[in-house]
């Protein structure tokens, strides 16, 4: 399923990420080798020694960018394939119950909504909508109801009374608003038909959305610190903006990476499943999108 492809994407763009430091580690023994081996050679002067390892810094300093910028490019090739996995399982649409079941929720539905039309006080509607939401078994129907939610408030808060609700009894009671409450009931709505794969794709899906805002993978100060010490800083103050620097720098642009996997997504009958619980079968309702038509 597509959380289980999100939560794989998300985690490969975070060991990306995480392979900075050690990067960083390899380029800095690696260079610090070869300035040694300048060091020694008997056959430079001092000038040359100078020259030779000014080049060597700019050859792995610019080493250094090629790979930071093939790597950021498959971090974010990651971050967006999170995003769109995690998508297709947020907003596929709930599969549409039999004619029968949906004709008697559309009955009680119009009900309903006269009843609070007609409703004598804030409390009595208010007790209608959360007696009639309580019972609802159906994602669709909860769908349904949240939809046209912005209608039911109105009605609620247009009935007669002081606005305030009270949970609970004697002294464990609690005063609160109605609109308060009104809300609550919408942010619920359909949490009770929530799979895990749903509220893990939510969860997966707000970071990568935090992450493609700021797709750095040198956030450490250290690597920073590391990268200025090592390289210089004409070459540090590129490494989590290469484009810059191969704007500037043309010819030492590293070949584009191509996101072939990427390519190839699309939604498959499989990430068509609906994704929240099925109360008759405790499998997912594979073929939704169809059986939704």
């Amino acid at each position: 399923m597509s959380y289980a492809k999100a939560k794989a994407s998300l985690q490969r763009a975070r060991e990306i990420e995480q392979s900075s430091t050690g990067m960083m580690l390899e380029y800095k023994r690696k260079l610090s080798a070869e300035l040694s081996q300048i060091e020694s050679d008997r056959r430079l002067t001092e000038e040359g020694k100078q020259e030779v390892k000014a080049e060597a810094k700019q050859k792995h300093a610019i080493e250094f960018l090629q790979k930071t910028h093939t790597m950021r490019q498959k971090y974010v090739a990651n971050i967006k394939k999170t995003i769109q996995e995690a998508e297709k399982v947020i907003y596929t649409p709930p599969r549409k119950p039999d004619a029968t079941k949906l004709g008697r929720f559309e009955d009680a539905f119009r009900s309903l909504k006269t009843e609070l039309m007609f409703a004598t006080s804030q409390k009595s509607a208010f007790d209608k909508l959360r007696g009639f939401i309580e019972k609802l078994d159906d994602p669709y129907l909860a769908k349904l109801v949240r939809d046209d939610f912005a209608e039911l408030t109105t009605k609620v808060l247009a009935t007669p009374g002081d606005g305030n609700s009270q949970k609970g009894t004697g002294a464990a009671a609690v005063t609160t608003s109605v609109r308060r409450e009104l809300g609550e009931m919408y942010d619920g709505l359909m949490r009770p038909f929530q799979s895990e794969d749903f509220r893990g794709a939510s969860e997966v899906l707000e970071i990568a959305q935090m992450l493609v805002e700021d797709s750095r993978i040198h956030r450490s100060v250290i690597v920073n610190s590391a990268a200025e010490e090592t390289f210089g800083a004409d070459y540090a103050r590129y490494i989590n903006d290469t484009d810059s620097f191969f704007v500037k720098h043309p010819e030492y642009t590293p070949k584009p990476f191509v996101d072939e996997e990427g390519d190839r997504i699309r939604q498959t009958e499989e990430d068509l499943a609906w994704i929240y619980k099925d109360d008759e079968n405790s499998t997912l309702s594979v073929g939704a999108g169809k059986a939704a038509e």
